[in-house]
């Protein structure tokens, strides 16, 4: 039995670990995130405001790409 290529696009690659599509496209805007998150919490005072702007604009976004991909 000949395996179909991952190569030509077609083809869904079965990752057993993570199993809905959906979770592995938002997997690295996840851990972004939770970076984002982590280094707010170590920031000193003076970066603080800048990382918590980046991380709420970073939130409006996917709330936004969320809210225009929702179906009517």
């Amino acid at each position: 039995m000949k395996l179909p290529s991952p190569m030509n696009g077609k083809t869904l690659i079965r990752d057993p670990l993570i199993p809905n599509p959906l979770i592995r496209a938002e997997l690295p805007w996840l851990i972004a995130e939770v970076a984002l998150l982590v280094v707010l919490c170590n920031a000193n005072p003076p970066e603080l405001w800048f990382w918590l702007v980046v991380l709420l604009v970073i939130l409006g976004y996917r709330i936004e790409r969320w809210w225009s991909s929702r179906p009517s």
